[in-house]
């Protein structure tokens, strides 16, 4: 059983609805800060935001399938980020393209 008489039992829920007024009045002080836009913040580095459009902006504009778009995201990249591996990532996905296409027997129109 609780030892707390009445009267601090009354000033612990005082303290309680004091916190929970400053907390209200701290909240309606501090502007909420909207989330930095996603083309703006890059995880990893600066290799796409840096550029006048990034890979993603072209590819989302133009609908580009997954391999052509790891393909442009790679050399896009490669300077300024992974070197010949990111060449070597492209060629892979190019590679990965022509098997794909051919086995589906499709002539690339």
């Amino acid at each position: 059983m609780n030892s707390c008489s009445k009267s601090e039992v009354c000033e612990c829920s005082q303290q309680s609805e004091n916190v929970m007024l400053l907390r209200q009045v701290l909240a309606e002080e501090r502007p909420e800060t909207p989330p930095a836009a996603p083309l703006l913040h890059q995880v990893g580095g600066a290799h796409y935001k840096d550029l006048k459009i990034q890979p993603i902006e072209y590819i989302h504009a133009n609908n580009i399938p997954f391999a052509e778009a790891s393909v442009i995201k790679y050399v896009t990249r490669w300077r300024a980020k992974g070197g010949m591996a990111d060449l070597e990532k492209a060629k892979h996905f190019i590679e990965l393209l022509i098997e794909l296409e051919t086995r589906e027997g499709s002539d690339g129109a």
